[in-house]
């Protein structure tokens, strides 16, 4: 059982604090509030699915997540189609960090990869890489304790460590 203020991963709406419960019969629920975007929402879920949820990831892992992010290794998942590839992806970020930076690392690899090779990325592409962007910074930012900003500035210095280590 969840924690009021305890922050937890929705697998449609990413970090979510849990800020009630209710027992309502048949159905007791968990009250959660989310921040998607700029849009804060209240979400009613069901206490019988709460195995859905999952707890957000520990300041350590965080920081072990940002220190190792060259190490982290791209997801090298493929499907005879692009519609099948994006339902595969938008259920890895379903499961939090560290693989909403896994992925998001993988759709940057892709989409310079493609570029590289004069082609034109997959649209998905570019989708799924902002959406991991959102979860993991998120993420980042409720594991750390810092506004949104300050996580997204250290995303993207561990990202541009990466890029330097490789030239």
């Amino acid at each position: 059982m969840f924690e009021i203020g305890q922050h937890v991963i929705h697998p449609g709406q990413g970090v979510c604090t849990v800020v009630g419960f209710t027992n309502d019969d048949p159905t007791p629920m968990i009250i959660l509030h989310a921040k998607s975007g700029h849009a804060a929402t209240q979400l009613m879920f069901p206490q019988s699915q709460e195995g859905r949820l999952h707890c957000a990831i520990s300041r350590e892992d965080a920081e072990e997540i940002l220190d190792r992010y060259g190490e982290l290794a791209v997801d090298t998942f493929t499907e005879r189609n692009s519609s099948l590839e994006e339902t595969y992806f938008k259920q890895q970020l379903k499961l939090g960090a560290p693989e909403t930076v896994r992925i998001f690392k993988t759709m940057r690899h892709r989409i310079a990869h493609a570029e590289k090779i004069g082609k034109k990325p997959s649209s998905y592409y570019t989708r799924i890489l902002k959406e991991a962007r959102r979860r993991a910074v998120e993420e980042l930012a409720v594991a750390l304790n810092l506004a949104t900003e300050d996580a997204d500035e250290r995303f993207i210095a561990a990202i541009s460590a990466d890029e330097h280590s490789l030239n």
